[in-house]
């Protein structure tokens, strides 16, 4: 019976010891991909054989209009995520009210809710279950570790297929001075450039929808965010597949793939973040020295 009891405990920390690893490798993961500070230019991107016909100024209005629209949106997809020494998978459940929230529950094993992590307007909040600490602060008081014009609509606007203007709450047809247009038979390009000198590139088809997102700051750090594997969801298109990539000159830092499955759009969403009693509140810094120790 005792060395049953050994046995147990044995198997019990050596599920726990995989877990915490393969909870911090996917809250690396994302924070890689939400919490970046550049980018690098598009490639691999499937292009439409339809010619661009149309004025620069009538295809950056088509591009808009084409712009996947929603108020809520719920998927669950899968997270592959490769680095210069780790590689792993998770399932993550991302929720999103429009300009409001928008929620990434890291599920490594059995569904099981590891981490979560909420952004909204102003702030950003991470829940580490398996440690039982939690981190909370503002973007204004964040503002020190990411020298970019980017806020929560931005953020927003890449998750879900959509041009935007760095720091900036919505794009319109009035921003189209912003930016500089450069077209080919079936490709066209939107630059521009932000207060702090980084630029942002946009890519898209024929078909006015967007193929790619490309941030790229003054010390050539990237991060590349390519759409492909349109599907019709509402009339709509939606990339169920989005691939990033984060760069440092020549050197890709990590790799990750979304792969969703079907989201659905317009039904209500419940957005909750309780934090259990007995939690250690810590620094988003404190959060990052640990992943690097992994």
């Amino acid at each position: 019976m005792k060395k049953q009891k050994t046995n147990y405990l044995i198997t019990r920390t050596n599920l726990q010891l995989k877990l915490n690893s393969n909870i911090w490798k996917a809250l690396y993961g994302v924070l890689m991909v939400c919490l970046f500070a550049a980018c690098k230019s598009p490639s691999g991107t499937t292009t439409s054989s339809t010619e661009i016909m149309k004025t620069e100024e009538a295809f950056f209005v088509s591009v808009l209009d084409h712009s996947f629209r929603f108020k809520t949106l719920s998927t669950r997809m899968k997270l592959d995520f490769s680095g210069m020494q780790n590689e792993f998978s998770s399932r993550v459940h991302l929720k999103m009210i429009y300009n409001d929230c928008l929620q990434l529950s890291v599920q490594p094993i059995l569904g099981i809710e590891m981490i979560r992590i909420e952004m909204t307007n102003d702030s950003i909040k991470i829940l580490d279950r398996m440690n039982k600490r939690y981190m909370a602060d503002s973007y204004e008081n964040l503002k020190g570790e990411t020298k970019i014009d980017f806020n929560f609509q931005n953020l927003q606007a890449l998750f879900t297929n959509r041009m935007f203007i760095p720091g900036e709450d919505e794009i319109s047809t009035k921003h189209y001075r912003h930016f500089r247009i450069s077209k080919n038979n079936n490709l066209a390009e939107l630059k521009l450039k932000d207060r702090n000198g980084s630029f942002y590139t946009f890519m898209a088809d024929g078909e006015e929808k967007l193929l790619s997102t490309t941030i790229e700051n003054k010390n050539k750090q990237t991060l590349t965010w390519d759409y492909s594997d349109f599907q019709r969801i509402d009339k709509q298109r939606f990339p169920m597949k989005m691939t990033t990539r984060l760069s440092s000159g020549n050197q890709t830092q990590g790799t990750a793939i979304f792969t969703f499955s079907l989201p659905e759009i317009n039904n209500p969403l419940k957005m909750d973040f309780n934090i259990p009693s007995g939690y250690t509140r810590v620094t988003l810094e404190q959060i990052i020295n640990s992943l690097r120790k992994k």
